[in-house]
């Protein structure tokens, strides 16, 4: 892979979203409060103080029961606070008078056919609902509102598709707007979830967000980029016929869905007046073939008659909805809005096709029996039993499957075969990629021709057991992949787990904190105390800031804890460069947090062994070598050689050492940096580095890439200048008069040779370096010249060995396959 050296050029829409006067910010609409006159002498109000607003907010969002937060108040320690409430209803009174966001409404529903109980939809203004994200506070900096094209370069031969404004379809809308319109997207997601088991109730939630805002937000469920504009009602008819009742229920979620959004319609045809994030008015407007098959139908019968309706549907492949909610709704068009969406149209087809396909293939038994080969890697499923067998699977199940599916299959099912497999698993992987250029989509297209050109394989091979047609829609759905990320932007800003776990905060554990009774409406009122303590503690820590004269520009991603998805991500890069700056001048040194240029290194702040003879160090880690080793990097790094692996071994076994004694870790966690975005501070990755013990037999040894040309950038460059090792030792020598072995750690690594990639696995192969002795060839670097975890599967052949299990496959296997599916970043530096 060649390193980028051209800048990126951004061409903007020229005249969109022009400013048309003042509007409001969000500390605007916070000081047109009816309570803000108290606010200049109490920015707490209607809480007595600081203190006791923090208490209050933490009781509220606790999860406590009221009876619980009673129990709570009434605890001596508690009532010696004199807080000005001393009830949980007096709480949720006091609550009640914080700024609101988005107000809630009901209305009753009227049906064309009798339900079983009465109907009713809760739902808010959707104009104020992205007026709400515009202004949120979480999103400042984040949101844009001018479509742009990004060329790779100057001669804009290469465009970059990220967000959903750098793709055509945002061009287009904006050439049938005004002059000087706004844009903007809105993002609906529906989809039921249950709430209680027993009983089986379900709600029925709509969220909205907004396409303007960054991706690498909306990638992110911990964001909270979505809102709930309604909870939509979940009927149950009482026709006779069932298929019927479906249809039914779909034209009701249509119609109710109609009602939510006509804000929304009225928007996109006539423009509203809205603000930005700094208070600039803006004139926005929200953005059919199918239309047309429509139209035929009701030519041909009438709606009312539902049964004919339906039959004249389903030769046009329709549902049966008369009236879709969008059919009104002006530059909407389904085609377009209806993009492929990663959880159901990638990995559900992985699990539910291309697992079954290798199962067929190679065996159940057999894969079951490779899965269990797989060494367990920290922060990584192990699937001791296989996966055949596996029952309610997620999404992140599915995943983790696919990480492994092709070095776990290859040399077992015949080569044709493997290629098709591996070229769908290809096609996914770039086409999840946050940031693609031109040529990227041309090669996630190749990859999927690759898969149509193989898939002959596939069939002769009995993957599809008695079917023999392809007629499977989520295949077909790809197809539309490629020309959905040059008009619509990158996949990953339309992921559905996103949504999906949006349901936990918005509807099941409000829902948890009622009695059981009208879901509903429990469920809203839930949510507006929720949203009112967040506005309020947005408000009141910024407006805190202002009189204390303290900026709140910083980034967000400035702190020690970033945020991906919903986990916390320590930034290690951060903490070496406060060592560094001698900002904890009481830590050992050498620092056990340091940094490259491009990878950071934790290492804990005591050794597993705090000091132990060199011999004994060499005979426990199975290092015969361990002494002639160091003896031969100490010279080389005494005439300022590079620090390769392997070569003649100059010193001998009985050679001397500057030092008898040395300190070993057992552990290290390494963090970077995406290689599609440099300001994405990824999760680090835990490696062990443990000898043999009683749980593992064999000793617990993870693989790395490192360095060996300075000038070749990891990732840019892929493998070359690099090399793929097994970790051996960590350690550091406890030297007194060579103060700079003291001050550096060290690693003993064995390493691998990459012969070329397999064309049919798509993989490089590895195989163990040898001496002329037989022995494996190892060496002394410097621990900063590792820049990543790697994964290794051994190569299987066409039977695994039976006699294997997960502490010894990787020990007694000579050839390995580098698994750059294990993650994203490897992918792209070894495709």
């Amino acid at each position: 892979m060649e390193t980028r050296t051209h800048e990126p050029v951004t061409e903007l829409y020229s005249g969109a979203s022009a400013n048309y006067g003042r509007g409001y910010t969000f500390m605007d609409a916070f000081d047109a409060d009816p309570f803000s006159s108290e606010r200049q002498h109490n920015l707490f109000y209607p809480f007595s103080s600081g203190a006791e607003w923090k208490f209050a907010s933490w009781l509220a969002n606790s999860g406590l029961s009221m009876a619980a937060i009673d129990e709570c108040l009434s605890l001596d320690v508690i009532k010696s606070q004199r807080f000005s409430f001393k009830t949980a209803k007096a709480l949720r009174k006091l609550i009640e008078l914080l700024p609101s966001g988005p107000r809630w409404k009901c209305r009753s529903v009227k049906t064309e056919s009798p339900t079983r109980r009465a109907l009713q939809v809760f739902y808010r203004d959707a104009i104020e609902c992205l007026q709400h994200l515009i202004h949120s506070p979480s999103n400042n900096g984040l949101i844009h509102f001018v479509p742009e094209k990004i060329y790779s370069a100057a001669d804009r031969t290469q465009r970059i598709y990220t967000d959903w404004l750098t793709g055509d379809r945002a061009w287009e809308l904006q050439d049938a707007l005004p002059d000087g319109a706004t844009l903007l997207g809105v993002v609906l997601s529906s989809d039921k979830t249950h709430i209680t088991q027993v009983g089986n109730r379900q709600a029925h939630p709509l969220l909205i967000s907004l396409a303007n805002i960054s991706a690498d937000v909306h990638r992110k469920g911990s964001t909270k980029s979505y809102v709930l504009l309604a909870l939509l009602p979940v009927p149950r008819f009482v026709h006779p016929n069932k298929r019927l009742r479906g249809v039914l229920a779909s034209r009701l979620l249509h119609q109710v869905i109609s009602v939510v959004v006509k804000p929304l319609k009225m928007a996109a045809e006539v423009g509203r007046m809205m603000s930005d994030p700094v208070g600039n008015l803006k004139y926005s407007h929200t953005a059919s073939k199918t239309r047309q098959l429509l139209i035929a139908v009701k030519r041909e019968t009438r709606a009312r008659n539902l049964s004919s309706y339906f039959q004249a549907c389903r030769k046009r492949q329709l549902n049966g909805v008369a009236s879709p909610f969008w059919l009104d709704w002006a530059l909407a068009e389904p085609s377009s809005f209806l993009t492929p969406e990663v959880l159901h149209h990638f990995f559900k087809m992985f699990w539910d096709h291309d697992r079954k396909w290798c199962s067929r293939m190679l065996g159940a038994d057999e894969l079951d029996f490779r899965f269990s080969l797989l060494r367990t890697c920290s922060g990584y499923r192990h699937f001791p039993d296989g996966i055949t067998t596996l029952k309610q699977t997620s999404m992140r199940l599915h995943r983790e499957v696919q990480r492994y599916i092709v070095g776990v299959v290859a040399g077992g099912i015949p080569q044709g075969a493997l290629t098709a497999i591996r070229a769908l698993t290809d096609f996914r992987y770039r086409s999840q990629a946050p940031k693609l250029t031109d040529a990227d989509i041309a090669k996630l297209t190749a990859s999927l021709q690759e898969f149509h050109d193989n898939k002959a394989a596939l069939m002769e091979a009995g993957a599809r057991g008695s079917m023999d047609h392809w007629r499977i829609p989520k295949l077909e759905i790809m197809l539309s992949v490629a020309p959905s990320i040059r008009s619509m932007g990158a996949l990953g800003q339309w992921l559905a787990d996103v949504t999906e776990h949006a349901h936990i905060d918005v509807i099941k554990d409000p829902a948890r904190s009622g009695n059981n009774q009208n879901f509903d409406g429990q469920i809203c009122r839930y949510l507006d105390r929720q949203e009112k303590c967040q506005l309020f503690m947005q408000a009141t820590t910024a407006r805190y800031l202002d009189l204390r004269g303290d900026s709140d520009d910083s980034d967000p991603s400035d702190g020690e804890e970033n945020t991906l998805g919903s986990r916390q991500v320590t930034d290690y890069f951060k903490r070496a460069h406060a060592l560094s700056a001698g900002d904890f001048p009481t830590a050992p040194r050498p620092y056990r947090t340091f940094a490259s240029s491009t990878t950071a290194f934790h290492l804990a702040s005591r050794p597993k062994m705090t000091n132990i003879d060199v011999d004994r160090a060499a005979e426990l880690y199975g290092l015969p070598d361990f002494k002639p080793a160091m003896a031969d990097y100490l010279a080389r790094h005494h005439h300022n050689l590079t620090h390769t692996i392997g070569g003649r071994r100059r010193a001998t076994p009985d050679c001397q050492l500057p030092f008898d004694h040395i300190q070993i870790w057992s552990k290290i966690r390494i963090q970077s940096y995406s290689s599609y975005d440099l300001k994405m501070l990824l999760p680090s990755q835990g490696l062990h580095v443990s000898p043999p013990t009683v749980n593992w037999p064999f000793g617990r040894y993870d693989s790395v890439i490192i360095s060996r040309d300075g000038n070749k950038d990891w990732l840019h460059s892929g493998l070359h200048g690099h090399d793929v090792v097994q970790l051996r030792m960590i350690f550091k020598p406890i030297s007194g008069s060579q103060s700079l072995l003291s001050n550096m750690y060290y690693a003993y690594v064995q390493r691998f040779v990459t012969t070329s990639v397999d064309q049919h696995a798509g993989m490089h192969v590895l195989k163990r370096a040898l001496r002329s002795t037989g022995e494996r060839v190892g060496d002394i670097i410097p621990l900063f010249q590792i820049r990543a975890p790697a994964h290794l599967i051994p190569r299987f052949g066409q039977k695994a060995n039976s006699q294997l299990n997960s502490h010894s496959s990787d020990e007694l296997s000579s050839s390995f396959w580098l698994n750059k599916y294990w993650t994203k970043e490897l992918f792209h530096a070894c495709s």
